[in-house]
């Protein structure tokens, strides 16, 4: 559940944003594009949980601050893309953009931890 379950908190559990083509589930606002969420008021922190095209989607649109990459010495899949186009056509437009803040090991896997490296 995404919710504050302490007594007299409650007011304080997080909004429930759905970023979809079609309706949302009682109890969670739809978003129809991540640009959408500069609109919205009271949005400090966002957490996106989803797959290569919901990541590819924030990153397209520049609005990632920081990520968190888990990986497992796993490979699986049949050539899959792990994260969609993000709209970098070229590896020199990507160098610079992050820069590691934090690598933990896991057991057998492993977290790294980005920042946006953001001008100034």
């Amino acid at each position: 559940r995404l919710d504050v379950r302490l007594r007299g908190l409650e007011d304080r559990s997080p909004r429930r944003l759905l970023l979809t083509r079609g309706a949302a589930p009682r109890g969670w606002e739809r978003i129809g594009a991540p640009e959408e969420i500069a609109t919205l008021d009271r949005i400090d922190h966002l957490l996106v949980e989803g797959g290569a095209e919901t990541a590819a989607a924030f990153l397209r649109t520049d609005l990632v601050d920081r990520l968190l990459l888990y990986r497992a010495p796993v490979i699986v899949g049949a050539g899959l893309a792990g994260i969609g186009d993000i709209g970098l056509a070229e590896l020199a437009a990507a160098h610079g953009r992050w820069r590691m803040t934090d690598m933990r090991a896991l057991g057998t896997d492993r977290l790294e931890v980005y920042a946006r490296v953001r001008s100034a």
